[in-house]
């Protein structure tokens, strides 16, 4: 017995074991996480059925498939030798014909981990074994093991949820407590909300409350002071920069010595003329008076002017050189050919084997007929039961090859089982099961892997 459970619990213990003695082998207990699913599913284990087989398995997504296998046929059997070549359905019949194990409890915990194939052979067990084998799973979700029972767990109520805690916590605040009741009324009833209340940090202190306000409202003036100091600073800095901009002493008395010709004067007096004066003249005779000559400036500018537009049509005499290799090369080139052919379309081939598989989409099921090591076995097989259509697919499995043999593809699972009815005689006695084509797919996957 654990240490303590709730009344609304145990009386869901007491359904849950009812359930089971009237002939309900699998049964799944549904609730959003932190309700408490796998607390309940201990109690049942160790309140219930003390002569029984039991076995707990808690599944993670790193669980493997034969490390559940292996945990439910060691708490079931005596030093159990397990074949990973088979199943667990078929292990179990096995490990059964040498040593009689007993009726057996079987616990899994989150079985949203389980693969869909080991969901199927738990199915099968609970409800063909030669032996009692009672299995109870959780899940947050309903339906995820086929034909299972569903019995969905309740959040609990106010007045439980108090009782929960009292377990726990030695001093809790009164019912009156605001804070206490707004705690308890928000966790609605999930109990591992309730289980992380922590009363230091709910505790109602107005005095410290008061003292830390006063605190933080000293620290926001003290802040604030410091930024406009700050900015008054920056704003005495800018301002005194701005004055030895504007007031900086200028030379205005000082005379500016021109050192250069403005050239808007030079172009705006072309036909004036540059007479040479020299401030003193020395005497010539007048047999032969001597004369400067005088130059317009307008030929001085005409002349450069020339010079510049016979670089410039130099220039452009090279560049259209060099274009003109550049054009001819780009007429040479050859106009593109059309194509002369065209593709002829590939008219699709049937597909069989892995790639009919691979092709087929995720949601569809199939029935699972036969499962052998040699393709001989399983061409006759075929041959034999034609009035069925089948399709082979080709895995490997621990270092052999299988070739397994299932029906046609069925669009959901209702469909499947419809015509898992109508199969011949001699397929229902090799007990065919439904298996979901994306699980397929997973197999041939791994097995091109390796």
């Amino acid at each position: 017995m654990q240490s303590q459970i709730l009344p609304s619990r145990a009386a869901l213990v007491d359904r849950i074991a009812m359930q089971f003695d009237y002939g309900q082998n699998l049964i799944t207990l549904v609730g959003s996480s932190g309700l408490g699913k796998s607390y309940l599913a201990e109690s049942f284990l160790t309140d219930k059925y003390p002569d029984f087989n039991k076995a707990f398995v808690k599944l993670t997504a790193n669980t493997q498939e034969f490390d559940v296998v292996r945990q439910l046929l060691e708490h079931s059997f005596r030093s159990p030798l397990i074949d990973q070549k088979l199943s667990l359905s078929e292990n179990f019949m096995l490990l059964h014909d040498e040593q009689a194990c007993g009726p057996c409890l079987w616990v899994l915990d989150n079985v949203r981990h389980l693969t869909q194939e080991l969901a199927e052979q738990l199915q099968k067990l609970a409800k063909s074994s030669r032996e009692t084998i009672y299995i109870l799973a959780t899940a947050q979700q309903p339906q995820l093991i086929p034909e299972s029972l569903d019995i969905h767990i309740e959040p609990l109520s106010v007045l439980e949820s108090k009782r929960l805690m009292s377990m726990f916590y030695k001093d809790l605040p009164p019912d009156e407590d605001p804070i206490f009741n707004t705690f308890v009324a928000e966790a609605r009833g999930n109990p591992s909300v309730l289980l992380s209340w922590q009363p230091q940090q709910q505790s109602l202190n107005l005095r410290e409350q008061s003292s830390k306000v006063g605190s933080k409202s000293q620290w926001q003036w003290y802040v604030i002071a410091l930024c406009l100091v700050l900015t008054a600073l920056m704003v005495a800095l800018v301002y005194k920069q701005e004055l030895k901009r504007y007031w900086t002493p200028t030379q205005g008395d000082e005379e500016t010595v021109a050192t250069a010709i403005d050239a808007q004067e030079v172009f705006e007096a072309p036909n004036t003329k540059v007479e040479i004066e020299n401030d003193v003249q020395p005497e010539l005779p007048t047999e032969a008076p001597t004369q400067v000559e005088t130059a317009p400036v307008g030929s001085i500018l005409s002349a450069l002017t020339e010079t510049k537009e016979d670089t410039t049509n130099n220039n452009n005499a090279l560049s259209e050189q060099a274009v003109t290799p550049e054009k001819a090369d780009v007429d040479s080139t050859p106009a593109t050919l059309s194509p002369v052919t065209e593709l002829q379309q590939a008219e699709p081939e049937l597909l069989t084997g892995n790639p009919w598989y691979l092709s087929r989409s995720d949601g569809e099921w199939v029935i699972q007929l036969l499962a052998v090591t040699e393709s001989e076995i399983a061409a006759g097989f075929m041959a034999e039961h034609n009035e069925v259509v089948t399709q082979q697919f080709t895995v490997l499995r621990n270092g052999r090859t299988w070739f397994v043999v299932t029906t046609d593809a069925y669009q959901s699972l209702a469909s499947a089982k419809q015509a898992k009815a109508v199969l011949p005689e001699a397929l229902q006695k090799g007990q065919p099961f439904f298996k979901r084509m994306s699980k397929i797919k997973q197999e041939i996957t791994q097995s091109l892997g390796n």
